[in-house]
């Protein structure tokens, strides 16, 4: 048995005490694989998708790098896309995609089929990866891929880490000149303003996304900050620019900022300076964390929210809803007088063959709210309900607050994925506090 210790989900909002193991080798897991609990990587999963009750593998240790063969990369499972980037930027590649934090396995943006700001070109992450190794329930290790048991695959590509424990993965890196990108702003007035700039936009630039003020009222909202990028190429640079720029040292919160020190007031105060500091300009080069990962600059920035955490509202809803409906929505936000400071809206492209991944073709909207007692929770509730009637879906990655009843709405592929569990998974052995919420753990 490994230590009993409090594990948490990033918003810090959902924790449970549970037997947590730090394997080193894949040895060291065949004696202890049978048991249940979940996978765990860097700890980015906002709500409990990454927590267990029983037992938590801690995978982070299991974090080599194998092989590099033709552009593909085969690494543990426990790798962090931040130290791909680190020994293969300078060699000439990157990853095809990326969410908006380096600290996340390979595991865990498998899991999770992350996305990232190139989304409505590139696809999800599931996409480049050639092959998987999994260790099911049974104590096998299968070798899948699209074209290698494609319905393991496909329930494993965005499955959260229940049809298996990941070991391995296969990804192909993209080939890139430099570290930069090329980023022009751009501002709105309101949202249906937003919302025709990507109608016009999303062709010229392979990264586009917006930073919405939540918070603006009356005719300002939905106005938003937009960035669109392409990467930079090596002649565009000045002579004394490194091709390939490493970040310096992070910044740290050391501390929880006493709860409810982030008012309502301090988010309009925030959202106003962020838009007003904003002005269209001319063309920027941005070294590569800068651009896809502005919130690593400080570490721990989820303290920032205080002690009793918050929470992320993300959704993605189809093409055809439109401004009128987003509208409605954050008025039911403005409405209940919730404090928000970090609002995200993409375009999306079309939808991943994983039988649980998130993305589908249309807009994500990405909010985070603090913690506030049962008014939060309500506030969750409502908003779900509403993406479940305009056709959208909540990010299971992100979620704290989805039921078992929304979520057979939201996903139409659900009694696939439930049908490759119970094969691979009869007794329901990998399960995390969000399988068990939602049922999904499966087993008697």
């Amino acid at each position: 048995m490994g230590k009993q210790i409090e594990v948490a989900g990033w918003g810090h909002q959902m924790r449970v005490a549970a037997d947590v193991e730090r394997p080193e080798t894949v040895r060291a897991l065949e004696s202890s694989c049978h048991g249940q609990g979940i996978a765990r990587g860097l700890g980015r999963s906002y709500g409990d998708a990454a927590i267990a009750p029983e037992r938590v593998w801690m995978m982070t240790r299991l974090n080599r790098m194998l092989s590099f063969r033709n552009g593909v990369l085969t690494a543990e499972a426990g790798t962090s896309l931040g130290d791909i980037l680190r020994v293969f930027l300078p060699r000439g590649y990157t990853l095809p995609v990326t969410p908006g934090t380096q600290w996340v396995t390979l595991g865990g943006a498998v899991a999770a089929d992350v996305h990232g700001k190139n989304h409505h070109t590139a696809g999800t992450f599931s996409r480049y990866v050639e092959e998987i190794t999994l260790c099911t329930a049974d104590g096998e290790m299968r070798r899948i891929g699209p074209g290698r048991d494609p319905d393991l695959f496909w329930a494993t590509v965005g499955g959260m880490g229940l049809t298996g424990l990941i070991l391995e993965v296969s990804l192909r890196l993209q080939a890139i000149e430099t570290g930069y990108i090329s980023v022009d702003y751009f501002r709105t007035r309101d949202l249906e303003e937003t919302l025709n700039w990507f109608s016009v936009h999303d062709a010229s630039y392979p990264f586009t996304v917006a930073w919405l003020d939540c918070l603006a009222s009356g005719r300002s909202l939905g106005r938003a900050v937009l960035m669109g990028g392409r990467p930079t190429e090596r002649a565009e640079l000045s002579g004394r620019q490194p091709a390939f720029p490493m970040p310096h040292r992070t910044l740290r919160m050391p501390f929880s900022l006493p709860s409810g020190m982030l008012s309502r007031s301090v988010g309009v105060a925030f959202n106003a300076a962020y838009y007003g500091v904003h002005r269209p300009g001319a063309q920027q080069i941005e070294p590569w964390w800068k651009f896809f990962y502005p919130l690593d600059v400080v570490d721990d920035w989820h303290r920032l929210y205080g002690r009793r955490g918050f929470a992320q509202y993300q959704a993605v809803f189809p093409a055809e809803v439109g401004a009128q409906e987003l509208a409605a929505l954050l008025g039911r936000i403005q409405n209940a007088r919730h404090p928000n400071f970090l609002g995200v809206l993409k375009r999306m492209g079309p939808s991943s063959p994983g039988m649980l991944s998130f993305p589908r073709a249309g807009l994500t909207l990405a909010l985070d709210l603090p913690m506030q007692g049962e008014g939060t929770s309500r506030l969750f509730r409502e908003l779900y309900a509403q993406t479940a009637d305009l056709g959208g879906r909540a990010y299971l990655a992100k979620d704290s607050f989805l039921t078992p009843d929304l979520l057979q709405r939201m996903y139409p592929r659900l009694s696939e994925f439930r049908a490759v569990k119970k094969r691979v998974d009869p007794a329901g052995r990998w399960r995390s506090a969000l399988a068990l919420r939602l049922g999904l753990a499966g087993g008697s």
